[in-house]
């Protein structure tokens, strides 16, 4: 007996409904481990480490593949661009997130507005650099491989 086939038992209608329902569950699993390690540092702070390293690791892993394999097919995303604009516009809205988030743990944790405010600036210029120089890359990296599959696509036309 036969258990598993290479070939699908699915047309095309099914095939692009499953992919629909894989994507959204990838989403939904990416989007709950976020959320997950967000509560447990929220909760447990210095402790955090021993709470939510598996969750950390996975939701590692997901970002890495899904970075890796877009940028390998040339795909940025469905409705933003890849300039430097919109690179700079989310590393801020990013670093601000970070940097309120951080600076309500540092308020919850020593009662001290100022050290908040601290904490606050900090992070937003710390996220805020890093993130715009990773994203930066990346979109040098996107051209790159768009420009590439391009003159592929245009080669593979002339023959």
């Amino acid at each position: 007996m036969k258990w598993f086939s290479r070939k699908s038992n699915l047309d095309e209608m099914q095939e692009l409904k499953l992919l629909k329902i894989e994507s959204r569950g990838f989403w939904i699993g990416f989007f709950a481990l976020f959320l997950a390690i967000m509560a447990q540092i929220f909760l447990f702070g210095q402790e955090f480490a021993d709470h939510a390293l598996g969750e950390l690791i996975a939701l590692l892993c997901m970002a890495l593949y899904l970075i890796g394999g877009c940028l390998r097919n040339g795909i940025w995303d469905r409705h933003l661009q890849a300039t430097p604009a919109v690179n700079i516009g989310l590393s801020l809205l990013a670093a601000a997130v970070t940097g309120l988030f951080n600076a309500l743990i540092s308020y919850r944790n020593y009662q001290s507005a100022a050290g908040a405010i601290t904490v606050f600036v900090v992070f937003f210029l710390l996220v805020g650099v890093v993130l715009s120089v990773v994203l930066c890359f990346c979109s040098a990296l996107y051209h790159r491989r768009r420009r590439q599959l391009e003159e592929e696509e245009n080669g593979n036309e002339t023959d």
